[in-house]
Order: structure tokens, then C-alpha cells, then sequence
């Protein structure tokens, strides 16, 4: 079958070659009537728009990657749709991996991106991501946002919540319910973004004169087995505990599976919160307590600076925090006054 070229094209619509490749392209200033004019020339003759071969010819295309280290985890798929569709706005591609926090395949994604001549990337980074990656990344001179987690001495543009925040605002709730005996369940050791969560739990509890017990402190992996796992443990030895702050509502929703196979009742003689304010936090039975960090705007909003970033802006890095909100539900239901 031979193939139809842009020459062709523009003879059938009455146009020069330079008017379909910026109608191709979506660039320029066309009138809307010569741009249906070769739309339906394309059309008819069948014409396949080889994206490759312009990525060559222009050395940029509209390619963009979103690496992220945990895509089983809810909270990143409302963030991936919140960037997915800010990336549609201005027609560019989005493309997804998943480093499951390992660094070399987080460095063979980014090669990947590069040799495909990507116009940007966003990326939420494995955890030991070294310093050598951002200054590489730097080097390469490609638009690129980071998100959600934070990393020290990074210069680019961050997108991302105030984590120690939140966890201050859900620790008073559950002060303010009458709890004193409350636990912090989950987040991996090590991790930046706990740290800061941890310690706006136990912040809050000595402003209220209550020492933060290191054991009721623990750590899980971002899923509600592990969840599930921890919870039982703690409850078991620690019986006196009654709420927890839940590092992710993954998370919570596990700890939720333990209580009820250990005879209690959330938001009746146990108390709960999560973090994220995924979907089904408000769907489980009882609705989960959460603090809400707006997942699909941090995805719009690292879209809508990755855009201005390829369309050439070159202001000083920007750090974007969207302030977190205390989602109110059944979860915590009781007061112990």
C-alpha cells in the first residue's frame, strides 16, 4: 500500500505542505475553515501521522512520562487522572512506570524518555534516589516536576502537601473526641514524608501534655494486608489503645479489617483516620475519617507547571503545597468526654 504524503495532502485541501504540518502539529495561526478543509483531506486520503519521524525532525515531541514508585497505591491513580487530563488539554501523550521504588529502574525509564526526545516528565522518585540523579536530570536540560514526595537540595519544581499539617490536624480530632491512648499505624522508615507525618502526631499530643509512646509508633507497607498485619500486632499487646492516625487510607482500611476480626467497633469503642481521601474512604462501612490532600489537583497542578515549563518558562524553581483539609466522617463517630 503506498503511502499518502503531506504533499498529496495539501494539493487535495488547496494549501501549501506548511499549512497541514502546523494543522498536524497543532501550531501556528490557522483559520478554523482551512484547518476542516485539511482535516477532511487527511481523512478521506487516509493519511497516517508518523509522530516518530517529527520527533527526529524537531528533536521534541509530545511525549510526556509520569514515574511513580507505587501504582497499586489509590491515592496515585486519582493523582495520574488529575495529570492525565491537564495533559490532554494542550494534546500531549502521557506515558506511566512504575519503579516499585528501585533507582535503576527509575534511571532506565528516564533514559527511555530521553531517547525518545520527551518534551517533560513528572516523576515521584524511589526513595534512594541518590544526588547524582537530580544533577544528571539537570544537565539534561528537560523540563521536569517532582511530586508528592520531597527530596532535600533538589532544584527543580515540587508540586506536593503539607504532611506534617495533616497529620497535626487529624492527631486533634481525635484529642478533642476525649481519645489520649492513639497510635500512628503505618509509612516505611526512612521515608521523608513520614517523618514529617509522624511528627505532626506527636507534635499535637505534647502541646497536649501526652508523651507519644515510640511503641504505638509502626511501621507498614502501603497496603491493607500490611496494614491489617501491624494492627493486629499492636492491638493485641497494646489494648488500651483506642484511635489511631493512619499514615495512608490503604492502610487504615486494612487496620479497619483487624479491628472488626478483633470484636471492635470503629467509630463506636475505636476511633480512626486515614490519609489521602481516596475514593473508597467514603464508600467502606463506616465512612473513613481522612485528611484530604486533593490528589487529582496536585496531578493538575504538576501538569499545568510542567506546560508553562515546555512552552519556555524559566522563573526559579516553584514549590506548589496544597494545604490539606480534615474530611469528617463515620470512622471516628464517638465522643470519650
Amino acid at each position: 500500500m503506498t503511502s499518502v504524503t503531506l504533499a498529496q495532502v495539501a494539493e487535495r485541501a488547496g494549501v501549501s505542505t506548511a499549512t497541514v504540518s502546523m494543522v498536524l502539529s497543532h501550531r501556528g495561526r490557522i483559520s478554523e475553515a482551512t484547518r476542516k478543509r485539511v482535516l477532511l483531506a487527511l481523512d478521506e486520503m487516509g493519511y497516517v501521522y508518523n509522530q516518530t519521524a517529527a520527533n527526529l525532525r524537531n528533536r521534541t515531541s509530545n511525549q510526556v512520562g509520569l514515574l511513580l514508585h507505587d501504582i497499586t497505591n489509590p491515592f496515585y491513580g486519582e493523582m495520574t487522572a488529575g495529570l492525565s487530563h491537564e495533559m490532554e488539554r494542550h494534546d500531549l501523550l502521557l506515558f506511566l512506570a512504575n519503579s516499585e521504588e528501585s533507582y535503576e529502574r527509575q534511571q532506565k525509564f528516564v533514559d527511555s524518555l530521553m531517547r525518545n526526545n520527551a518534551c517533560g516528565m513528572v516523576l515521584c522518585g524511589a526513595r534512594e534516589t541518590p544526588p547524582m540523579f537530580f544533577e544528571a536530570l539537570k544537565r539534561r536540560n528537560v523540563p521536569a516536576i517532582m511530586v508528592v514526595r520531597p527530596f532535600e537540595n533538589v532544584d527543580f519544581d515540587f508540586v506536593g502537601t503539607d504532611n506534617f499539617l495533616g497529620t497535626r490536624m487529624a492527631t486533634q480530632h481525635l484529642l478533642d473526641l476525649g481519645h489520649r491512648h492513639i497510635a500512628f499505624i503505618g509509612g516505611c522508615n526512612g521515608s521523608t514524608t513520614r517523618a514529617l507525618r509522624v511528627g505532626g502526631y506527636t507534635s499535637k499530643l505534647l502541646e497536649h501534655n501526652i508523651q507519644p509512646e515510640s511503641e504505638w509508633i509502626v511501621p507498614s507497607q502501603a497496603s491493607r494486608s500490611d496494614g491489617a498485619r501491624v494492627a493486629e500486632a499492636l492491638f493485641t499487646r497494646f489494648p488500651q489503645i483506642t484511635a489511631a492516625v493512619c499514615y495512608q487510607d490503604i492502610v487504615a482500611l486494612g487496620v479497619m479489617q483487624t479491628l472488626r476480626k478483633m470484636g471492635r467497633i470503629v467509630g463506636k469503642d475505636f476511633a480512626l483516620v486515614g490519609f489521602d481521601d481516596v475514593t473508597e474512604a467514603s464508600m467502606v462501612q463506616p465512612a473513613l475519617t481522612t485528611v484530604s490532600v486533593a490528589a487529582k489537583e496536585i496531578g493538575r497542578k504538576a501538569g499545568e507547571l510542567l506546560y508553562s515549563r515546555i512552552q519556555g518558562n524559566d522563573e526559579p524553581p516553584k514549590r506548589i503545597i496544597l494545604p490539606p483539609a480534615l474530611i469528617v466522617r463515620e470512622s471516628c463517630g464517638f465522643s470519650q468526654n
